[in-house]
């Protein structure tokens, strides 16, 4: 227990320092937006890694043993926060072609560039994005102290030069930013009932034995207006959420406003990673405690739901892996995301050469653990029975480095701007074991998790 206990505590270090220096960061963040206003991207990352191990034994095919090859991706001394500002960007692809995408990120690049990429290319009315940024702030929070770092890509040495001394200023004599009251939003948006009647539809598939797990989700339009988040108040709410990504992104005609808890695939020096979650509990606490964990583990729809999403993953790392390399680490690993825990578990493999973040999105999207398995008979299903399309919603975005490693993370528990206007979206995994009931509460519980963002927006 008092390994627990230690993670906690470090985690409570990473968000007071965050909070301490809220100020700071939102000094940079209005400066970017007073100077570059559409022409900046925020990306933020808690390299942390709180939560219970599930008590394997040998007759598990996985491990808690920490693999020597984990080591490129996760650095067990490098819990910290991230913050990342890509400036002065240039939107170098903007299509709704998700192939000549692919092929655009094949590219030799050099500087960082940020994609974004929707859920299913064949019948989403959605842009494919590639970003580049001229130059980069990157503030990096340990529980110690904080470091800033300043990249310039190809910007103008003397324009970056200004930049870089009007920042530090800003970071080292914080100013109060001024704030107006907003009115009190009358937003009360509920989960359509009509997700019921999907779900046992989907029970029915499952019955006749078409498939074996489908994530059902519900996509909803909240308005029609051009109306987003400010980069201000997505900090703050990020803060308050402290979910384990942030992303914003905000140009003419679409934005992204997320706080997924959940990594896609990365890969560092040849080794890819993939973090399916499946199976969510609220607990009773602010902050989950062991028993929570206990408790979801004794759930065997989680467990089996669960099971079913890391074989499905193992299978698309083997199509992009050497089949001998890839490894299940922390099976049904309880991870705390606020007052939620979260089954996750850790797949990983050594990368063919001839693969790349490319080749890879090619052929492991859409995501399993938000489609589920078979995946092309899901695919089929969701389509079939999901009233809209899901737009970014499921779909993916992340940082491909300028030497090939990248990250990537999935567009839940987020909001996004596109061509039908404000929309949201909310899921689930539906088993042979799942009851509709409790279905229909794990959509409430997570559509509260980010609820305030809507009502924020909308006030």
């Amino acid at each position: 227990m008092k390994n627990y206990e230690n993670i906690i505590n470090l985690s409570d270090k990473l968000k007071t320092q965050l909070q301490n220096y809220s100020q700071n960061i939102q000094n940079i963040i209005q400066f970017l937006e007073d100077h570059f206003q559409n022409k900046f991207l925020m990306h933020f990352q808690i390299h942390n890694c709180e939560g219970y191990e599930y008590p394997i034994n040998n007759n598990f095919n996985a491990t808690n043993i920490y693999p020597n090859n984990l080591i490129n991706i996760y650095d067990k001394a490098g819990d910290c926060i991230s913050l990342r500002f890509f400036c002065n960007i240039n939107i170098i692809y903007s299509k709704k072609n998700h192939v000549e995408f692919c092929n655009q990120l094949k590219k030799k690049n050099n500087s960082p560039l940020f994609f974004m990429t929707p859920y299913l290319d064949s019948y989403n009315e959605e842009l494919s994005y590639i970003i580049e940024p001229k130059f980069e702030i990157k503030a990096k929070i340990t529980k110690d102290n904080v470091i800033l770092q300043f990249i310039n890509y190809h910007e103008k040495e003397s324009f970056f030069n200004s930049y870089i001394e009007k920042i530090k200023f800003l970071f080292h004599n914080p100013l109060t930013i001024s704030t107006h009251k907003k009115s009190k939003s009358s937003f009360a948006f509920k989960i359509p009932k009509n997700i019921v009647n999907i779900i046992d539809k989907v029970k029915k598939n499952l019955n006749k034995g078409d498939c074996y797990l489908v994530n059902i989700t519900t996509t909803e339009t909240v308005s029609r207006e051009n109306k987003f988040i400010s980069s201000q108040d997505f900090f703050n709410s990020w803060i308050h959420i402290f979910s384990r990504f942030g992303i914003y992104f905000k140009d003419q005609t679409n934005a992204l406003a997320s706080f997924s808890p959940e990594r896609f695939i990365c890969m560092s020096q040849g080794v890819i990673a993939t973090e399916p979650i499946k199976g969510t509990l609220k607990s009773k606490e602010s902050k989950p405690k062991l028993v929570d964990a206990h408790k979801i583990w004794s759930i065997e729809k989680e467990i089996y739901e669960h099971t079913l999403v890391v074989d499905l993953m193992r299978n698309d790392l083997y199509e992009v892996c050497m089949p001998e390399s890839v490894t299940v680490f922390r099976p049904f690993y309880a991870r705390i995301s606020g007052s939620l825990i979260q089954m996750q578990s850790f797949i990983l493999g050594k990368l063919k050469k001839e693969e790349n973040l490319a080749t890879c999105l090619e052929k492991m999207l859409p995501a399993g653990s938000i489609t589920g398995t078979p995946k092309k008979r899901v695919c089929e299903i969701i389509a079939h029975l999901e009233q809209n399309t899901r737009g970014y919603y499921t779909g993916v975005c992340g940082i491909l480095e300028v030497n090939g490693d990248f990250d990537s993370t999935i567009l839940i528990r987020s909001v996004y701007l596109g061509e039908r206007g404000l929309y949201f979206g909310v899921g689930a995994g539906i088993t042979t074991l799942s009851e509709t009931q409790l279905e229909f509460e794990e959509f409430e519980i997570k559509l509260s998790s980010f609820l305030p963002v809507l009502e924020e927006i909308l006030s």
